[in-house]
Protein backbone atom coordinates (compact mmCIF):
# COMPACT_ATOMS: atom_id res chain seq x y z
CA UNK A 1 0.00 0.00 0.00
CA UNK A 2 2.87 2.37 0.82
CA UNK A 3 4.50 1.53 -2.50
CA UNK A 4 1.28 2.47 -4.28
CA UNK A 5 1.15 5.82 -2.47
CA UNK A 6 4.81 6.56 -3.24
CA UNK A 7 4.53 5.54 -6.89
CA UNK A 8 1.30 7.48 -7.36
CA UNK A 9 2.15 10.49 -5.20
CA UNK A 10 0.81 12.97 -7.77
CA UNK A 11 -2.48 11.11 -7.94
CA UNK A 12 -2.82 11.02 -4.15
CA UNK A 13 -2.03 14.74 -3.87
CA UNK A 14 -4.56 15.52 -6.60
CA UNK A 15 -7.34 13.67 -4.75
CA UNK A 16 -6.43 15.35 -1.47
CA UNK A 17 -6.55 18.77 -3.18
CA UNK A 18 -10.07 17.99 -4.43
CA UNK A 19 -11.20 17.10 -0.91
CA UNK A 20 -9.49 20.21 0.51
CA UNK A 21 -11.42 22.48 -1.87
CA UNK A 22 -14.55 20.48 -1.03
CA UNK A 23 -14.11 21.50 2.59
CA UNK A 24 -13.93 25.14 1.50
CA UNK A 25 -16.75 25.42 -1.01
CA UNK A 26 -18.55 22.76 -3.09
CA UNK A 27 -18.96 24.79 -6.29
CA UNK A 28 -15.30 25.85 -6.31
CA UNK A 29 -14.24 22.24 -5.73
CA UNK A 30 -16.38 21.04 -8.65
CA UNK A 31 -14.72 23.61 -10.94
CA UNK A 32 -11.27 22.54 -9.70
CA UNK A 33 -12.14 18.94 -10.53
CA UNK A 34 -13.32 19.91 -14.02
CA UNK A 35 -10.15 21.92 -14.68
CA UNK A 36 -8.02 19.02 -13.44
CA UNK A 37 -9.81 16.58 -15.73
CA UNK A 38 -9.07 18.75 -18.78
CA UNK A 39 -5.40 19.00 -17.74
CA UNK A 40 -5.11 15.23 -17.22
CA UNK A 41 -6.50 14.57 -20.69
CA UNK A 42 -4.15 17.14 -22.22
CA UNK A 43 -1.19 15.39 -20.61
CA UNK A 44 -2.58 11.96 -21.61
CA UNK A 45 -2.61 10.80 -17.98
CA UNK A 46 -5.40 8.28 -18.53
CA UNK A 47 -4.79 6.24 -15.40
CA UNK A 48 -5.16 9.31 -13.20
CA UNK A 49 -8.20 10.31 -15.26
CA UNK A 50 -9.94 6.99 -14.60
CA UNK A 51 -9.00 6.63 -10.93
CA UNK A 52 -10.03 10.24 -10.36
CA UNK A 53 -13.45 9.37 -11.80
CA UNK A 54 -13.78 6.34 -9.53
CA UNK A 55 -12.80 8.49 -6.54
CA UNK A 56 -15.44 11.11 -7.36
CA UNK A 57 -18.08 8.38 -7.55
CA UNK A 58 -17.11 7.18 -4.06
CA UNK A 59 -17.16 10.73 -2.71
CA UNK A 60 -20.61 11.29 -4.21
CA UNK A 61 -21.85 8.42 -2.04
CA UNK A 62 -20.31 9.89 1.12
CA UNK A 63 -22.78 11.60 3.48
CA UNK A 64 -20.30 14.14 4.94
CA UNK A 65 -20.66 17.79 3.93
CA UNK A 66 -17.07 18.06 2.64
CA UNK A 67 -17.89 15.47 -0.05
CA UNK A 68 -20.98 17.25 -1.39
CA UNK A 69 -18.94 18.77 -4.22
CA UNK A 70 -18.74 15.34 -5.84
CA UNK A 71 -22.47 15.28 -6.65
CA UNK A 72 -22.07 18.02 -9.26
CA UNK A 73 -18.50 17.08 -10.09
CA UNK A 74 -19.42 13.56 -11.23
CA UNK A 75 -21.92 14.93 -13.76
CA UNK A 76 -19.31 17.29 -15.22
CA UNK A 77 -16.74 14.48 -15.15
CA UNK A 78 -18.77 12.01 -17.22
CA UNK A 79 -19.69 14.74 -19.73
CA UNK A 80 -16.01 15.68 -20.14
CA UNK A 81 -15.01 12.03 -20.55
CA UNK A 82 -17.67 11.67 -23.23
CA UNK A 83 -16.53 14.85 -25.00
CA UNK A 84 -12.92 13.62 -25.08
CA UNK A 85 -14.06 10.22 -26.35
CA UNK A 86 -16.19 11.53 -29.21
CA UNK A 87 -13.98 14.46 -30.22
CA UNK A 88 -10.63 12.66 -30.03
CA UNK A 89 -11.43 9.44 -31.88
CA UNK A 90 -7.79 8.89 -32.86
CA UNK A 91 -7.02 8.06 -29.22
CA UNK A 92 -9.78 5.43 -29.11
CA UNK A 93 -9.41 3.48 -32.34
CA UNK A 94 -9.66 0.06 -30.66
CA UNK A 95 -12.72 -2.19 -30.34
CA UNK A 96 -15.25 -1.14 -27.68
CA UNK A 97 -18.34 -3.33 -27.81
CA UNK A 98 -19.52 -3.38 -24.20
CA UNK A 99 -22.55 -1.15 -24.80
CA UNK A 100 -23.87 -2.84 -27.95
CA UNK A 101 -26.11 -5.47 -26.26
CA UNK A 102 -27.80 -2.61 -24.37
CA UNK A 103 -28.64 -0.43 -27.40
CA UNK A 104 -32.32 -1.55 -27.52
CA UNK A 105 -32.57 -0.75 -23.80
CA UNK A 106 -31.04 2.71 -24.35
CA UNK A 107 -33.53 3.45 -27.14
CA UNK A 108 -36.50 2.36 -25.07
CA UNK A 109 -35.17 4.31 -22.07
CA UNK A 110 -35.29 7.43 -24.25
CA UNK A 111 -38.87 6.61 -25.24
CA UNK A 112 -39.81 6.08 -21.57
CA UNK A 113 -38.80 9.70 -20.94
CA UNK A 114 -42.18 10.65 -22.36
CA UNK A 115 -43.75 9.13 -19.24
CA UNK A 116 -41.60 11.07 -16.76
CA UNK A 117 -43.40 13.51 -14.43
CA UNK A 118 -42.68 17.09 -15.45
CA UNK A 119 -41.21 17.77 -12.01
CA UNK A 120 -38.65 15.03 -12.63
CA UNK A 121 -38.14 15.34 -16.40
CA UNK A 122 -34.79 17.15 -16.27
CA UNK A 123 -33.31 14.71 -13.77
CA UNK A 124 -34.75 11.78 -15.72
CA UNK A 125 -33.16 12.98 -18.98
CA UNK A 126 -29.80 13.47 -17.25
CA UNK A 127 -29.96 9.99 -15.69
CA UNK A 128 -30.81 8.45 -19.06
CA UNK A 129 -27.81 10.13 -20.67
CA UNK A 130 -25.45 9.23 -17.82
CA UNK A 131 -26.51 5.56 -18.00
CA UNK A 132 -25.77 5.47 -21.73
CA UNK A 133 -22.40 7.17 -21.22
CA UNK A 134 -21.44 4.82 -18.38
CA UNK A 135 -21.82 1.76 -20.59
CA UNK A 136 -20.56 3.36 -23.80
CA UNK A 137 -17.71 5.67 -22.77
CA UNK A 138 -16.30 4.39 -19.48
CA UNK A 139 -15.33 0.92 -20.83
CA UNK A 140 -13.34 2.68 -23.56
CA UNK A 141 -11.22 4.43 -20.93
CA UNK A 142 -10.68 1.15 -19.11
CA UNK A 143 -9.47 -0.48 -22.34
CA UNK A 144 -7.26 2.53 -23.08
CA UNK A 145 -5.60 2.04 -19.70
CA UNK A 146 -5.22 -1.72 -20.31
CA UNK A 147 -3.36 -0.96 -23.52
CA UNK A 148 -1.21 1.81 -22.05
CA UNK A 149 -0.33 0.37 -18.65
CA UNK A 150 -1.07 -3.34 -18.95
CA UNK A 151 -2.04 -5.34 -15.83
CA UNK A 152 -0.36 -2.71 -13.63
CA UNK A 153 -3.46 -0.57 -14.16
CA UNK A 154 -5.63 -3.19 -12.46
CA UNK A 155 -3.19 -3.45 -9.57
CA UNK A 156 -3.27 0.31 -9.08
CA UNK A 157 -7.07 0.40 -9.13
CA UNK A 158 -7.30 -2.41 -6.58
CA UNK A 159 -4.74 -0.82 -4.26
CA UNK A 160 -6.51 2.53 -4.67
CA UNK A 161 -9.69 0.95 -3.30
CA UNK A 162 -7.59 -0.71 -0.61
CA UNK A 163 -6.45 2.75 0.49
CA UNK A 164 -10.06 3.95 0.66
CA UNK A 165 -11.08 0.96 2.77
CA UNK A 166 -8.03 1.47 4.97
CA UNK A 167 -8.90 5.14 5.56
CA UNK A 168 -12.30 4.01 6.82
CA UNK A 169 -10.72 1.54 9.25
CA UNK A 170 -8.15 4.07 10.50
CA UNK A 171 -10.94 6.57 11.21
CA UNK A 172 -12.77 4.15 13.54
CA UNK A 173 -10.97 5.31 16.72
CA UNK A 174 -10.40 8.85 15.41
CA UNK A 175 -13.83 9.82 14.06
CA UNK A 176 -16.32 7.00 14.69
CA UNK A 177 -19.30 9.23 13.88
CA UNK A 178 -17.90 9.67 10.38
CA UNK A 179 -17.50 5.98 9.56
CA UNK A 180 -20.40 4.46 11.52
CA UNK A 181 -24.11 4.86 10.90
CA UNK A 182 -26.67 3.52 13.39
CA UNK A 183 -24.02 1.26 14.88
CA UNK A 184 -22.84 -0.24 11.59
CA UNK A 185 -19.60 0.51 9.74
CA UNK A 186 -19.92 2.50 6.52
CA UNK A 187 -16.31 3.61 6.04
CA UNK A 188 -16.10 6.54 3.65
CA UNK A 189 -19.13 5.26 1.76
CA UNK A 190 -22.59 6.66 2.41
CA UNK A 191 -24.04 3.80 4.45
CA UNK A 192 -23.30 0.24 5.65
CA UNK A 193 -25.09 -1.32 2.68
CA UNK A 194 -22.97 0.81 0.37
CA UNK A 195 -19.65 -0.44 1.69
CA UNK A 196 -21.12 -3.95 1.56
CA UNK A 197 -21.81 -3.64 -2.18
CA UNK A 198 -18.38 -2.06 -2.66
CA UNK A 199 -16.80 -5.04 -0.87
CA UNK A 200 -18.73 -7.44 -3.13
CA UNK A 201 -17.66 -5.97 -6.47
CA UNK A 202 -14.10 -5.33 -5.25
CA UNK A 203 -13.73 -8.93 -4.10
CA UNK A 204 -14.90 -10.17 -7.50
CA UNK A 205 -12.45 -7.84 -9.26
CA UNK A 206 -9.54 -9.02 -7.10
CA UNK A 207 -10.46 -12.68 -7.58
CA UNK A 208 -10.61 -12.39 -11.38
CA UNK A 209 -7.44 -10.28 -11.54
CA UNK A 210 -5.53 -12.81 -9.45
CA UNK A 211 -6.76 -15.65 -11.68
CA UNK A 212 -5.86 -13.85 -14.86
CA UNK A 213 -2.57 -12.35 -13.70
CA UNK A 214 -1.18 -14.57 -10.93
CA UNK A 215 1.62 -12.81 -9.08
CA UNK A 216 0.46 -9.33 -10.09
CA UNK A 217 -0.57 -8.75 -6.49
CA UNK A 218 1.95 -10.03 -3.97
CA UNK A 219 0.89 -12.47 -1.26
CA UNK A 220 1.00 -9.67 1.33
CA UNK A 221 -1.06 -7.35 -0.87
CA UNK A 222 -3.68 -10.04 -1.38
CA UNK A 223 -3.82 -10.78 2.35
CA UNK A 224 -4.22 -7.10 3.16
CA UNK A 225 -6.93 -6.56 0.55
CA UNK A 226 -8.92 -9.60 1.67
CA UNK A 227 -8.46 -8.59 5.32
CA UNK A 228 -9.84 -5.11 4.63
CA UNK A 229 -12.80 -6.57 2.74
CA UNK A 230 -13.58 -9.07 5.52
CA UNK A 231 -13.32 -6.31 8.14
CA UNK A 232 -15.69 -4.11 6.14
CA UNK A 233 -18.20 -6.95 5.79
CA UNK A 234 -18.08 -7.94 9.46
CA UNK A 235 -18.26 -4.38 10.79
CA UNK A 236 -21.02 -3.33 8.40
CA UNK A 237 -22.95 -6.56 9.11
CA UNK A 238 -23.99 -6.69 5.46
CA UNK A 239 -25.98 -9.91 5.13
CA UNK A 240 -26.42 -9.26 1.42
CA UNK A 241 -22.64 -9.18 0.90
CA UNK A 242 -22.06 -12.28 3.03
CA UNK A 243 -24.53 -14.34 1.01
CA UNK A 244 -23.43 -12.90 -2.36
CA UNK A 245 -19.78 -13.81 -1.79
CA UNK A 246 -20.61 -17.20 -0.30
CA UNK A 247 -22.64 -17.93 -3.44
CA UNK A 248 -19.75 -16.82 -5.64
CA UNK A 249 -17.13 -18.89 -3.81
CA UNK A 250 -19.39 -21.96 -3.73
CA UNK A 251 -20.25 -21.81 -7.42
CA UNK A 252 -16.72 -20.79 -8.45
CA UNK A 253 -15.31 -23.95 -6.91
CA UNK A 254 -17.65 -26.20 -8.89
CA UNK A 255 -17.70 -24.27 -12.16
CA UNK A 256 -13.90 -24.30 -12.26
CA UNK A 257 -14.13 -28.09 -12.13
CA UNK A 258 -16.66 -28.31 -14.96
CA UNK A 259 -19.86 -26.73 -16.24
CA UNK A 260 -21.72 -29.93 -15.36
CA UNK A 261 -20.57 -29.80 -11.73
CA UNK A 262 -21.53 -26.15 -11.58
CA UNK A 263 -24.97 -26.87 -12.98
CA UNK A 264 -25.47 -29.69 -10.47
CA UNK A 265 -24.66 -27.45 -7.49
CA UNK A 266 -26.95 -24.76 -8.95
CA UNK A 267 -29.87 -27.20 -9.03
CA UNK A 268 -29.07 -28.31 -5.46
CA UNK A 269 -28.89 -24.68 -4.31
CA UNK A 270 -32.29 -23.88 -5.86
CA UNK A 271 -33.82 -26.90 -4.16
CA UNK A 272 -32.32 -25.93 -0.80
CA UNK A 273 -33.21 -22.24 -1.06
CA UNK A 274 -36.88 -22.56 -0.09
CA UNK A 275 -36.05 -24.70 2.96
CA UNK A 276 -33.35 -22.29 4.17
CA UNK A 277 -35.43 -19.20 3.38
CA UNK A 278 -38.39 -20.46 5.42
CA UNK A 279 -36.20 -21.25 8.42
CA UNK A 280 -33.50 -18.58 8.20
CA UNK A 281 -34.42 -16.86 11.48
CA UNK A 282 -34.30 -20.14 13.40
CA UNK A 283 -31.02 -21.10 11.72
CA UNK A 284 -29.13 -17.90 12.59
CA UNK A 285 -30.59 -17.93 16.10
CA UNK A 286 -29.50 -21.53 16.66
CA UNK A 287 -25.99 -20.57 15.51
CA UNK A 288 -25.89 -17.82 18.14
CA UNK A 289 -25.80 -15.11 15.46
CA UNK A 290 -29.32 -13.80 15.91
CA UNK A 291 -28.34 -10.49 17.47
CA UNK A 292 -25.33 -9.90 15.22
CA UNK A 293 -27.24 -10.63 12.00
CA UNK A 294 -30.31 -8.72 13.21
CA UNK A 295 -32.56 -11.78 13.03
CA UNK A 296 -35.56 -9.72 14.12
CA UNK A 297 -35.31 -7.72 10.88
CA UNK A 298 -34.69 -10.63 8.50
CA UNK A 299 -38.36 -11.45 7.97
CA UNK A 300 -39.14 -8.09 6.37
CA UNK A 301 -35.68 -7.59 4.89
CA UNK A 302 -34.88 -4.65 7.21
CA UNK A 303 -37.87 -2.72 5.89
CA UNK A 304 -37.42 -3.82 2.29
CA UNK A 305 -40.73 -5.71 2.25
CA UNK A 306 -42.59 -2.41 2.65
CA UNK A 307 -40.51 -0.76 -0.09
CA UNK A 308 -41.12 -3.68 -2.45
CA UNK A 309 -44.85 -3.63 -1.72
CA UNK A 310 -45.05 0.12 -2.41
CA UNK A 311 -43.01 -0.25 -5.61
CA UNK A 312 -45.12 -3.14 -6.87
CA UNK A 313 -48.33 -1.19 -6.21
CA UNK A 314 -47.03 1.74 -8.28
CA UNK A 315 -45.78 -0.58 -11.03
CA UNK A 316 -49.38 -1.67 -11.71
CA UNK A 317 -50.12 1.90 -12.83
CA UNK A 318 -47.15 2.04 -15.26
CA UNK A 319 -46.69 -1.61 -16.05
CA UNK A 320 -45.32 -1.45 -19.60
CA UNK A 321 -43.54 1.89 -19.94
CA UNK A 322 -42.54 2.95 -16.43
CA UNK A 323 -42.01 6.56 -15.43
CA UNK A 324 -38.63 7.27 -17.01
CA UNK A 325 -35.14 6.97 -15.53
CA UNK A 326 -34.88 8.03 -11.87
CA UNK A 327 -38.64 7.75 -11.38
CA UNK A 328 -37.99 5.33 -8.50
CA UNK A 329 -35.85 7.94 -6.70
CA UNK A 330 -38.39 10.70 -7.31
CA UNK A 331 -41.36 8.58 -6.23
CA UNK A 332 -39.78 7.41 -2.98
CA UNK A 333 -38.57 10.92 -2.20
CA UNK A 334 -42.05 12.35 -2.75
CA UNK A 335 -43.46 9.74 -0.34
CA UNK A 336 -40.59 9.81 2.14
CA UNK A 337 -42.58 11.18 5.09
CA UNK A 338 -45.20 8.46 5.36
CA UNK A 339 -42.61 5.81 4.44
CA UNK A 340 -40.39 6.99 7.31
CA UNK A 341 -43.41 6.93 9.62
CA UNK A 342 -43.78 3.25 8.74
CA UNK A 343 -40.10 2.60 9.45
CA UNK A 344 -38.62 2.70 5.94
CA UNK A 345 -35.81 4.97 4.77
CA UNK A 346 -34.18 5.07 1.35
CA UNK A 347 -35.35 3.76 -2.00
CA UNK A 348 -36.79 0.60 -3.48
CA UNK A 349 -33.76 -1.59 -2.53
CA UNK A 350 -34.14 -3.81 -5.60
CA UNK A 351 -32.56 -3.22 -9.02
CA UNK A 352 -35.26 -5.10 -10.92
CA UNK A 353 -38.17 -3.28 -9.28
CA UNK A 354 -36.31 0.00 -9.84
CA UNK A 355 -35.92 -0.93 -13.52
CA UNK A 356 -39.59 -1.79 -13.71
CA UNK A 357 -40.63 1.49 -12.10
CA UNK A 358 -38.40 3.43 -14.49
CA UNK A 359 -38.77 1.61 -17.81
CA UNK A 360 -41.66 -0.80 -17.35
CA UNK A 361 -41.67 -4.51 -18.10
CA UNK A 362 -40.37 -3.79 -21.62
CA UNK A 363 -37.30 -2.08 -20.19
CA UNK A 364 -36.71 -4.91 -17.71
CA UNK A 365 -36.75 -7.45 -20.54
CA UNK A 366 -34.45 -5.39 -22.78
CA UNK A 367 -31.98 -4.75 -19.95
CA UNK A 368 -32.00 -8.44 -18.98
CA UNK A 369 -31.28 -9.42 -22.59
CA UNK A 370 -28.33 -7.01 -22.68
CA UNK A 371 -26.99 -8.23 -19.33
CA UNK A 372 -27.31 -11.93 -20.14
CA UNK A 373 -25.78 -11.43 -23.59
CA UNK A 374 -22.83 -9.73 -21.87
CA UNK A 375 -22.42 -12.62 -19.44
CA UNK A 376 -22.82 -15.05 -22.35
CA UNK A 377 -19.89 -13.43 -24.17
CA UNK A 378 -17.89 -13.45 -20.94
CA UNK A 379 -18.55 -17.18 -20.53
CA UNK A 380 -16.49 -17.78 -23.68
CA UNK A 381 -13.55 -16.27 -21.77
CA UNK A 382 -13.99 -17.76 -18.31
CA UNK A 383 -16.27 -20.20 -16.52
CA UNK A 384 -16.17 -17.87 -13.55
CA UNK A 385 -18.59 -15.61 -15.43
CA UNK A 386 -21.51 -17.69 -14.18
CA UNK A 387 -20.58 -17.50 -10.47
CA UNK A 388 -20.05 -13.76 -10.94
CA UNK A 389 -23.50 -13.51 -12.51
CA UNK A 390 -25.14 -15.36 -9.60
CA UNK A 391 -23.43 -13.12 -7.04
CA UNK A 392 -24.31 -9.93 -8.91
CA UNK A 393 -27.93 -10.93 -9.50
CA UNK A 394 -28.35 -11.74 -5.81
CA UNK A 395 -26.69 -8.52 -4.65
CA UNK A 396 -28.74 -6.42 -7.08
CA UNK A 397 -31.95 -8.03 -5.82
CA UNK A 398 -31.52 -6.36 -2.43
CA UNK A 399 -30.09 -3.00 -3.54
CA UNK A 400 -30.83 -0.89 -6.63
CA UNK A 401 -27.18 -0.27 -7.54
CA UNK A 402 -27.35 -1.99 -10.93
CA UNK A 403 -30.02 0.51 -12.02
CA UNK A 404 -27.81 3.44 -11.01
CA UNK A 405 -25.45 5.04 -13.49
CA UNK A 406 -23.05 7.18 -11.45
CA UNK A 407 -22.78 5.24 -8.21
CA UNK A 408 -19.46 3.80 -6.96
CA UNK A 409 -20.51 0.17 -7.54
CA UNK A 410 -21.78 -0.11 -11.09
CA UNK A 411 -18.55 1.37 -12.47
CA UNK A 412 -16.47 -1.32 -10.73
CA UNK A 413 -18.79 -4.00 -12.11
CA UNK A 414 -18.29 -2.52 -15.60
CA UNK A 415 -14.51 -2.61 -15.03
CA UNK A 416 -14.74 -6.25 -13.94
CA UNK A 417 -16.69 -7.26 -17.06
CA UNK A 418 -14.43 -5.16 -19.30
CA UNK A 419 -11.41 -7.03 -17.92
CA UNK A 420 -13.00 -10.37 -18.80
CA UNK A 421 -14.25 -9.33 -22.23
CA UNK A 422 -11.04 -7.56 -23.32
CA UNK A 423 -8.24 -9.83 -22.13
CA UNK A 424 -6.60 -9.40 -25.54
CA UNK A 425 -6.11 -5.65 -25.15
CA UNK A 426 -3.63 -5.39 -22.29
CA UNK A 427 -0.86 -4.00 -24.51
CA UNK A 428 -0.79 -1.10 -26.96
CA UNK A 429 0.83 -3.09 -29.76
CA UNK A 430 -0.60 -6.56 -29.20
CA UNK A 431 -2.20 -8.33 -32.15
CA UNK A 432 -5.72 -9.79 -31.99
CA UNK A 433 -5.61 -13.17 -30.27
CA UNK A 434 -8.00 -16.02 -29.65
CA UNK A 435 -9.94 -15.77 -26.37
CA UNK A 436 -8.00 -17.04 -23.37
CA UNK A 437 -9.97 -19.18 -20.92
CA UNK A 438 -9.51 -18.17 -17.30
CA UNK A 439 -9.71 -21.33 -15.26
Amino acid sequence: MLDFIKTNARLVIMLMVWVFFGMIQADIAALVVAATVVLLKKKKMYKELVIGFLFILVMSDNRQSFASFAINAKNMYIVLLAAFYFLDRKSFTFRNDYFKPFIPFFLFGAIALSQAPMANFGNSAMKTLSFVLLLMVVPAYFIKCFRMYGPQFLKDVILFYGCLFLVGVVLIPVAPNVVFLVGRFSGIYGNPNGIGIAATVLFLLIFITNKKFPGLLSANELRLMYLLIVLAILLSVSRNTMVSLMLFLLFARFYEMSLLAGFAILVAAIMAFELINNNIVQIVTALGLGKYLRADAIADGSGRALAWHVAWKQIQLQFYMGGGFAFDEWYFFENRHWLMAKGHQGGVHNSWLALWLNTGIIGVILFAIGLFRTFGKALARTRLSLPIMFAVLFSASFEAWLMGSLNPFHAVFVLLMTVILNDDQFSEDIEEESPVLIS
